[in-house]
């Protein structure tokens, strides 16, 4: 298990935080070297002219012959920036930059810089939060009140691209080539970043300082909508519909067709006279909630209503329709959501991005309503507890007719702290497997990142096969059992690093007298490090001896050159020019990226709180809830309760929607809603 960290002053914390992140800089080319080249053939694939040909060459050629100088100058330039970290123009208070005129390669590289930092903090914010949040603890705890605190977006994507670009600049690359490379490295650097931000933030995590006991904040919902544009259609079906009315003896003389346009105040005002609750408890079915926007229907289009509000009123009556027809929502919890139409109404009058927007604190509220009907569906044991909360959330809105907006986002607040409490006593329960699947996750983390750092060294250093395997049974597992034990890449993972490297090159045939002798002199204590370490892995005298004698006998053939070669060395590597064939047959070899797997990438976008459907179902659950969601795609799923559970990674998954045995349904009630808004009025017009 991990061991809480000796460092106990904060200063000496910021000190291990700011090394950590450089120490991934400082191997980000080494690691990620197959992969960027990977990406560069593809792209080169799509754009067969001789400039592009010329630009993806030289990038191949620096990524071949020096990659531990690009990263050596990566770490250097992120180093630079933390000593004097920029400034962040977005923050408040923050000097706004100076205007200047630039070139077409200048703009071109600022724009590559922006995008990529935009997206990648985009996608790490879950990952970024809870550790900006600590360190700035560990900032508080060293600075007091000092208000002049460096801001933790200085570990952020944007410092961490502007380093790298400065460093391609460093390396005399030329702007159109660093551009080019800066396209192609997302995925690796994206990569690298997530395993960091969530190794520090476990590794801050158990720090014993009084003031760093920091809860994790309730990570953020990305955006993953099914269909980014159907609020934005459903919108614009309401501006045409509005447009085509013109201009309605109700609507004050304003033109209906735009949204920003003042609203009518008549509808708005005859709102006063209807009930906020629906004239009768049902439909007639007996099931569904009566729809009281249909029946507000008949009576605007007598009172002679604009057709903007008649927009409006059509498209949120559909809405609604189709929420209280979702099978998904169990009746109790149809009828409180019923009870919001009016006030729902008032919105969309007065803020027509309510279809739009899917962060409009009445479409969350009515979500997460959704939610509580999953989470606590009629027969559990809490079911009653969640229902009056949601009861009391929809009294919230209901009493303040005058600021329906402010009441959808108090009535959702409150809704949503009581869910919290609710997941910290199920999750209770799940802390001892989620502790289990965390080491698995850090288990295997470290040990494919020391395997990197060997098929690195093996690449660019050659050396025996017999001493490779060696190593890679023996000293591979003794460094995943630090990156554990660190909770990352601490000071001993760091100096084992330095140890396989110092390995390799006493391996290599020493180029002058002074090398000869330098190498002599480290040998031993190379040896003493490589046999503490395999020691603390339990081994025995006879491995040890098998370990030592494998280097020895390659070392001893420059040591003691009449002793010829015994073995001959492997995996020397030569950089070579490549053709635009090669280029063309490789591409067609590379598999496709994991991004066009659509049952890989719904996996992969499942957050805590999502919900999976089974059938047959899987573990004894046919709906299953995720509960965790790891770094390297492991996720944990219980039921309402949280008692029975069951561990699937994201492959696995991908593996059952693929065969149809599992489906992730919309999240969202009002997107799946919204969906179905949009099929009906495609239908209507055709």
């Amino acid at each position: 298990m991990n061991t809480k960290p000796a460092l106990s002053t904060p200063d000496a914390l910021l000190h291990e935080v700011d090394a950590r992140m450089t120490q991934a800089l400082d191997n980000f080319f080494q690691r990620s070297r197959i992969a960027i080249q990977d990406t560069i053939f593809r792209v080169l694939a799509d754009r067969m002219d001789t400039p592009h040909v010329a630009t993806g060459q030289t990038c191949l050629d620096l990524l071949n012959a020096s990659p531990e100088a690009l990263s050596a100058a990566f770490a250097d330039q992120f180093r630079r920036h933390l000593a004097r970290p920029e400034t962040f123009p977005s923050h408040h208070g923050d000097p706004a930059p100076e205007l200047q005129l630039v070139d077409d390669d200048t703009l071109k590289r600022q724009l590559a810089e922006e995008k990529l930092a935009a997206d990648m903090t985009e996608t790490l914010r879950a990952d970024m939060l809870p550790l900006f949040r600590r360190i700035q603890a560990v900032q508080r705890a060293k600075q007091g009140n000092n208000t002049n605190l460096n801001h933790p977006d200085a570990y952020g994507p944007l410092p961490v691209v502007r380093a790298l670009s400065r460093a391609l600049d460093s390396q005399g690359m030329s702007s159109a080539c660093g551009t080019f490379l800066l396209e192609c490295v997302r995925a690796p650097l994206l990569d690298t970043l997530k395993h960091t931000y969530t190794a520090l933030n476990q590794f801050l995590s158990l720090v014993d300082l009084p003031d760093l006991r920091v809860p994790d904040a309730p990570r953020p919902s990305p955006s993953r909508r099914s269909e980014p544009d159907v609020g934005h259609d459903v919108l614009a079906h309401i501006q045409a519909a509005s447009a085509a009315g013109g201009t309605g003896p109700a609507s004050g003389g304003f033109p209906t067709g735009l949204l920003q346009g003042a609203t009518p105040r008549s509808l708005v005002d005859s709102l006063s006279d209807w009930h906020a609750f629906p004239p009768g408890p049902t439909s007639a079915d007996g099931e569904t909630p009566a729809l009281v926007l249909r029946q507000l229907q008949q009576d605007a289009r007598q009172a002679g209503t604009g057709s903007f509000d008649l927009a409006i009123l059509d498209a949120l009556a559909g809405l609604f329709e189709f929420i209280l027809d979702d099978p998904a929502v169990s009746p109790n919890y149809k009828v409180e959501i019923a009870h919001l139409q009016i006030p729902a109404l008032r919105v969309a009058l007065i803020s027509p991005e309510f279809f739009s927007d899917d962060q409009h604190p009445a479409r969350q509220l009515i979500d997460l309503m959704g939610q509580f009907s999953r989470r606590f569906p009629e027969g559990d044991a809490t079911h009653h507890s969640a229902l009056e909360q949601i009861h009391t959330a929809c009294a919230t809105v209901l009493d303040d007719a005058d600021h329906p907006n402010e009441a959808f986002a108090r009535a959702h607040n409150a809704l949503a702290a009581w869910l919290v409490g609710e997941d910290a006593r199920t999750e209770a329960a799940l802390n001892a497997e989620v502790a289990h699947l965390e080491q698995i996750e850090r288990q295997e983390l470290g040990t494919l990142l020391a395997l990197e750092n060997l098929n690195d060294l093996t690449e660019r250093y050659p050396a025996p096969e017999s001493v490779l395997r060696r190593l890679e049974t023996a000293w591979v597992p003794h460094m995943a059992s630090l990156y554990v034990a660190e909770s990352g890449e601490g000071p001993d993972w760091r100096a084992a690093c330095q140890t396989l490297q110092n390995l390799f090159l006493s391996l290599q045939t020493p180029d002058s007298d002074t090398t000869r002798e330098t190498r002599l002199q480290s040998i031993p204590a190379i040896n003493a490090a490589l046999r503490q370490g395999l020691l603390a892995q339990g081994a025995e005298p006879a491995q040890l001896k098998d370990f030592f004698s494998a280097i020895t006998a390659t070392q001893e053939c420059w040591i003691r050159p009449a002793l010829g070669h015994r073995e001959a060395r492997v995996s020397t590597f030569i950089p070579k020019r490549i053709s635009q064939a090669q280029i063309e047959s490789f591409a067609d070899q590379v598999p496709a990226p994991q991004e066009n797997d659509p049952a890989l990438l719904q996996a992969q976008q499942l957050i805590e709180g999502d919900w999976v459907d089974f059938d047959p179902p899987y573990e004894g659950l046919a709906t299953a809830r995720v509960a965790w969601v790891g770094v390297r795609g492991y996720l944990l799923f219980c039921d309402s309760e949280g008692e029975q559970r069951f561990s699937l990674d994201c492959e696995g998954l991908a593996v059952e929607i693929r065969t149809g045995r599992a489906r992730i349904p919309e999240q969202s009630l009002t997107r799946n809603a919204m969906l179905r808004l949009k099929d009906s009025l495609v239908n209507s017009r055709t």
